[in-house]
């Protein structure tokens, strides 16, 4: 995956926003509590230490 733009998220559990990689600005997010078995995604651990992951659709 080559990364172009960032863009911010939100923590599912609490709300904080983290700045994530992107590959394309035109991609669609979707923020997830659990990891699923595929698909490109990242894992985010937001600054009140809550894990989530981020899927590229």
């Amino acid at each position: 995956m080559q990364v172009t733009e960032t863009q911010e998220v939100a923590c599912p559990k609490c709300g904080e926003t983290s700045t994530i990689p992107v590959p394309d600005a035109d991609v669609d997010l979707k923020i997830s509590p659990y990891r699923a078995a595929f698909g490109a995604h990242t894992k985010v651990d937001c600054a009140a230490a809550h894990t989530f992951w981020v899927y590229y659709c």
